[in-house]
């Protein structure tokens, strides 16, 4: 297959079935509330906990190679150009971080490692978005040579969208916590949150902005298949170096 655009395709797809799978499976063991309950908190008791680490893990790894293709199609088309390319190999960099936190979010559940989970979860989500803005913004200057004004109006609009969302996660949830005065030792009483408990109308507000972001940045990396279509990539093997004999007949390769 020439075509790349199945790499963003299929991170998308794996990012989707991983929340809406152990989403299923938590409502159906009677594991969280079926309202909007956290992304994690879905993804955080057996046996759900390991179909949201195995399938996350995926979308990681996919995201990863999305962002390379990505960063080497940039590359070809920003020859000359010092700040598109420094602009690039710095969202690289970020974009990487993001994949990193993210396989943590999937392997150190909340309830279990909170101390990790958390803080990763926020960098996961944070420098995600700084990837995104990143790329929106060479997606502007790539325009109208290599990309069209509607893909970069659609990406900086994703891009606002997660920013606005991921203010609102946070700020409310910080609220709710509060208002809710969890002790250290109710982890599992977190991901049962009800309508009767303290904050839960600002607990809903977090836990809905939580899955905004988390679908416009699966939506962000699928408009990446639109410029996909018509790009591939080769592998050239080289030989680095050469062994020679005493006479200077170059000696046979052995692998």
């Amino acid at each position: 297959m020439n075509s790349l655009s199945f790499v963003p395709i299929t991170g998308a797809v794996l990012g989707v079935v991983s929340f809406f799978t152990s989403y299923i499976v938590a409502v159906a063991r009677n594991d969280v509330y079926p309202w909007w309950p956290y992304i994690s908190d879905t993804g955080t008791t057996v046996p759900e906990s390991c179909i949201f680490g195995e399938l996350l893990s995926l979308t990681a790894f996919f995201a990863l190679c999305t962002m390379i293709v990505r960063y080497k199609w940039v590359q070809v088309f920003s020859k000359g150009d010092r700040g598109l390319n420094r602009m690039n190999t710095a969202s690289l960099t970020i974009g990487c971080l993001s994949c990193f936190f993210m396989t943590m979010v999937a392997n150190f559940q909340e309830t279990s490692v909170r101390l990790v989970h958390m803080p990763v979860s926020a960098c996961t989500f944070g420098f995600g978005l700084v990837y995104n803005f990143f790329h929106s913004e060479i997606t502007r200057k790539m325009t109208p040579h290599v990309s069209r004004v509607s893909v970069w109006v659609l990406r900086l609009t994703l891009c606002v969208t997660s920013l606005i969302a991921f203010g609102l996660l946070y700020g409310f949830g910080a609220s709710a916590n509060q208002i809710a005065d969890w002790s250290k030792n109710q982890s599992n009483a977190r991901i049962h949150w009800n309508p009767e408990d303290s904050g839960w109308k600002l607990h809903l507000v977090s836990t809905i902005s939580e899955w905004i972001v988390g679908f416009c940045v699966i939506l962000y990396f699928l408009t990446y298949s639109l410029e996909f279509r018509n790009f591939s990539l080769r592998l050239e093997p080289q030989l680095a170096e050469t062994f020679e004999h005493e006479d200077n007949d170059a000696a046979p390769l052995m692998i």
